[in-house]
């Protein structure tokens, strides 16, 4: 019994064997052990039944488990006891934990092709990217795009017909053409600039209803400014404000501004104003007193002004005669309704002086401007217009038009599971870098559309700042990689990849926000035959007119089927050519499609992510490990002479695990993933009533979509670290010391000052 003794480390007592218990089964040739202790008689039946006793495995045991064939087992075990809300993504689930010994770990993580640091944490988890089976079952694409129809921009200028024709004044159409380069109207401005100049007679208000990048800034611009250019009287920036325009963000609002001023070079004695958050209220009080006569602004701004500042309803007062709200949908959504209830009494209180300006309007024409007609912007027109006459490039009534994609847009749809959202994301970019590489003095813009501004922050970070080559262009906002950056693998590590990574949204001060835009619009030099990659919330989603942006993609889904037109609206402007790739999980997102079937009438390609887009960015190439220096590797590849071009999952797979190890040894970065890891779940939490069956936080699989911002932690340790932190904060704040009141008011009064200049911080 020695060798029993030593298994069971320990003495065994009044143990009986019955020798005639071996006739009684003979079926499984055992003996039948009676007395002593229930656990110690079933270890001593399983040892002379020939089975494994159950305990703690061998480190040999364990090496055997990270085979390829066991380890599909182990998969195909884990799965079944996941949850079933999201067995779509449990098909490509298999963690395993790191034990003790570097070489298990090393094993664990290399069968890809990575290996792990030697600081890496024996409780954390290794999920591997790729299982025995990849085939997602998805759903059938039942709106297809046929490549073989004839399109025709639908948001392309007329060939027919011109501004002259429209009753332009011809000065200003004089600066368009060789000024601006634009000699033909609009579907939406052939229609909508006759209204608008007629309304000096008939006094109607107007909802204009187009696509995205139809022109809509123009519309009302031009018809206001022919109709001044048009008066007998003499005109000055002291003649007073002729326009109010209200947009919802700041960047649209100085867009228009900056479309207003261009407009008014040919007329130097008409000027605009700009009236935004985060500008110094004094100099913009100081541009009001020497007068102008287009204010464009955001609501907060505009109605702070208009409150407390004395001068601004000065310039008003006899001249204003149009409102503009552009972007009233968006108005709406960001809970601008009672700001917008408060401009138009303040405005509406003023009397009007016609005999001042008799070939303007006898009173003030309020324009709606929106390219969706859904939501709240139907109460907004109730509330701001009066009988007002909606001008659609449909021809329909408002409850029968449908905001439809341009049909030039080329739409792309992929199902990617929730951990191989950022390799794959890595992927379509480095597909776009090579091709861009191809035309060197083409710049190719891209759009990559996030959820929140941290999730934004970490992206930024990933493709940005590998291994520190990067060169800051505008404070730390724009980036220029270097030689040596290996985040995309179409370079080799020797050569200079010319890519510019951005990152815009709400968090970021607003001289950043302008800089960052105008460096991202501007062709110049520094931009010319490279890869512009903005990586940006919906702040940048509405109304901006950035020259040709080629691809826009949504790797979060957007949290209302409107902010996807507008998102996908940033490319195929003005009958361009563009494309959009929208990135949606397996499971529940997939009912998403048949969501927006209304708004693609022409169908969309359904892209395999592993066949279209992950083979075509990792094969035919080696992705260097960042664990394993240039010296080594060039003494490696020295003694192995014909250097083996490895698979093209094996490459995904050491991408992956370079982003990992970085974050591993990067105390700053790992921070900035959690930020966005937790940040992505909270806003997944916040779709519209109508699109939480397709977007349900709780069919959500943690930790895979951990593993897409690099961690290796479960969600629950993270949660447990928030807590530890929130319990540290709230430690040290009953610990405090009672503060000063009068400490604590001049606090407060700097808040509040703070509070009102951001105005609402999108």
């Amino acid at each position: 019994m020695s060798s029993l003794d030593d298994a069971d480390d320990g003495m065994l007592l009044n143990f009986v064997t019955d020798d005639s218990s071996t006739s009684k089964s003979t079926s499984n040739n055992s003996q039948k052990v009676t007395g002593g202790r229930w656990k110690d008689r079933r270890k001593l039946q399983m040892m002379l039944d020939g089975k494994k006793t159950r305990g703690k495995r061998s480190q040999q045991d364990l090496y055997k488990e990270t085979g390829d064939d066991d380890e599909h087992d182990e998969d195909s075990k884990s799965n079944k006891k996941r949850s079933t809300m999201n067995n779509n993504n449990s098909r490509n689930q298999t963690l395993m934990t790191n034990k003790k010994t570097r070489e298990l770990d090393n094993k664990l993580a290399s069968r890809k092709g990575g290996v792990l640091p030697p600081n890496t944490a024996s409780s954390e988890i290794v999920s591997s990217l790729f299982t025995s089976n990849r085939e997602i079952s998805t759903a059938v694409n039942t709106n297809k795009h046929d490549e073989n129809i004839k399109i025709n921009p639908s948001n392309a200028p007329s060939m027919e017909d011109s501004f002259d024709a429209l009753g332009i004044n011809d000065t200003l159409v004089s600066h368009l053409v060789e000024k601006m380069r634009i000699t033909k109207p609009t579907n939406i401005q052939k229609l909508a600039i006759p209204n608008l100049i007629s309304s000096n007679k008939k006094n109607n208000d107007l909802f204009i209803h187009a696509q995205t990048g139809s022109g809509k800034t123009l519309t009302y611009l031009l018809p206001i400014i022919s109709s001044i250019l048009e008066m007998e009287a003499h005109v000055d920036r002291k003649s007073g404000c002729f326009a109010l325009i209200v947009a919802p963000t700041r960047e649209l609002a100085s867009q228009i501004y900056q479309v207003a001023s261009t407009l008014t070079n040919c007329c130097h004695y008409l000027v605009p104003c700009l009236l935004i958050g985060g500008e110094r209220k004094k100099s913009e009080k100081a541009r009001l007193r020497k007068g102008c006569n287009f204010i464009v602004g955001t609501p907060g701004r505009i109605l702070d002004h208009l409150q407390n500042t004395k001068v601004i309803r000065e310039q008003m007062g006899d001249s204003l005669r149009y409102l503009v709200l552009d972007e009233g949908d968006k108005l709406m959504e960001l809970g601008f309704e009672q700001t917008i209830d408060d401009i138009l009494k303040i405005i509406h209180e003023v009397p009007i002086n016609n005999r001042k300006f008799p070939k303007l309007p006898s009173r003030i024409i309020n324009v709606l401007c929106s390219a969706t007609l859904k939501g709240r912007v139907t109460k907004l027109g109730d509330v701001a217009l009066q009988n007002y006459k909606l001008i659609s490039v449909s021809g329909k009534t408002e409850k029968e038009t449908v905001t439809v994609a341009p049909d030039q847009l080329l739409q792309q749809i992929t199902i990617v599971p929730p951990k191989l959202r950022l390799v794959t994301l890595a992927a379509e970019l480095n597909n776009m870098t090579k091709r861009a590489k191809e035309n060197p003095e083409q710049t190719t813009r891209t759009m990559v559309f996030l959820s929140c501004s941290d999730s934004v922050e970490f992206h930024f970070e990933t493709f940005s700042s590998n291994d520190s080559h990067h060169k800051d262009i505008v404070g730390d906002t724009v980036r220029l990689l270097t030689k040596g950056n290996t985040i995309f693998p179409c370079f080799d590590p020797a050569e200079t990849p010319k890519v510019l990574c951005y990152k815009l949204h709400g968090s970021l001060s607003q001289q950043m926000r302008t800089q960052t835009l105008k460096h991202f619009a501007t062709d110049n030099d520094a931009t010319k035959g490279k890869h512009l990659i903005m990586f940006c919330t919906d702040v940048a989603s509405r109304g901006l007119d950035l020259p040709y942006v080629s691809t826009v993609i949504e790797v979060d889904p957007p949290f209302a089927a409107e902010d996807h037109l507008h998102r996908i609206g940033r490319t195929a402007r003005a009958g361009k050519p563009g494309e959009s790739l929208l990135f949606l999980l397996p499971g529940e997102e997939e009912g998403y499609m048949d969501y927006i079937k209304p708004y693609h009438p022409l169908g969309w390609q359904l892209l395999k992510f592993d066949e279209d887009i992950l083979k075509s960015a990792f094969s035919d190439l080696r992705v260097a490990r960042n664990d394993i220096t240039a010296k080594d590797a060039q003494r490696k590849k020295s003694k192995d002479k014909t250097e083996k071009i490895l698979e093209w999952d094996t490459n995904a797979t050491t991408w992956h695990l370079n982003v990992e190890r970085r974050l591993l040894e990067d105390s700053t970065y790992k921070n900035v993933a959690m930020r966005g890891y937790t940040s992505h779940v909270r806003a997944y939490a916040t779709h519209i009533t109508q699109e939480k069956k397709f977007f349900n936080v709780r069919c959500l699989h943690l930790g895979h979509l951990a593993k897409s911002f690099g961690l290796r932690e479960r969600p629950k340790s993270m949660g447990a670290l928030g807590s530890k932190q929130q319990k540290m904060e709230d430690d040290a704040f009953k610990n405090k010391k009672k503060e000063d009141p009068q400490m604590k008011l001049i606090r407060m009064a700097r808040k509040a000052v703070r509070a009102s200049a951001s105005e609402f911080n999108y």
